[in-house]
């Protein structure tokens, strides 16, 4: 044997012993931190199938409350929609207060349904755009009952730089017809129509509303100048 043949050998030697020593120190950490990594990924693993099952079994009693409710048996699919309030994940307890809300509507509890529209735009753990879908199915019963200042008073400032605006502004709009304040009715109905992005069919209704707003101010017909 050579004498590099020789020190090769003892450097490797040393090199074996040097990472035996420092397995014998730092080998458990490393077991255990590659054990954390694992029990880690399984229990995330876990807890993704677990939200998994318990969203599809929110997504299966959802519908068979709305099927309660194509069915007629409107208490029956509050009740099931309750229950899903209380004990559902994900999105559903949320969809579930909505749709609540639109069966008391339905089965003639419209206070109630108004209510329950209220609580959730009062609700600041709700994102905005909830709060104001909310606020504007509020506000189309409570314009039906005949509460137009409220809608007024509820809608006016929705009707600039927000989602709901064209809905807010028709509703603003048939509150001041209702009140008979057709001089203030008017511009709304005509800003509708100049509008752009009013939805078509809103536009539609919009001039018809124009037109029968211009004939409250139109000359009567054989009056002297």
């Amino acid at each position: 044997m050579s004498d590099t043949d020789f020190i090769r050998e003892v450097d490797e030697e040393l090199r074996q012993e040097e990472i035996r020593n420092l397995w014998d120190r730092f080998g458990p950490f490393v077991i255990g931190f590659a054990l954390l990594i694992v029990l880690g990924t399984a229990a995330n693993k876990g807890y993704d199938y677990w939200k998994e099952t318990q969203a599809q079994q929110s997504g299966d009693a959802f519908l068979a409350a709305l099927t309660l409710s194509d069915n007629n048996q409107s208490s029956e699919a509050i009740a099931a929609l309750e229950s899903l309030k209380a004990e559902g994940s994900g999105g559903y307890p949320l969809l579930a207060e909505m749709r609540i809300a639109a069966e008391k509507a339905t089965s003639g509890d419209v206070d109630g349904a108004i209510a329950g529209f209220e609580a959730i735009a009062a609700n600041p753990s709700h994102d905005a755009v909830i709060q104001d879908l909310a606020r504007v199915r509020a506000n189309i019963l409570m314009l039906d009952q005949g509460k137009a200042d409220d809608v007024i008073l509820q809608l006016s400032g929705m009707m600039d730089d927000n989602g709901f605006r064209h809905s807010a502004r028709e509703l603003v709009l048939l509150a001041h017809i209702e009140k008979s304040e057709y001089d203030k009715a008017l511009p709304i109905a005509e800003r509708m129509v100049a509008d752009a992005e009013t939805p078509s069919q809103m536009r539609q209704r919009a001039e018809v509303y124009a037109n029968f707003l211009r004939s409250k101010f139109a000359p009567s017909e054989g009056k002297s100048s």
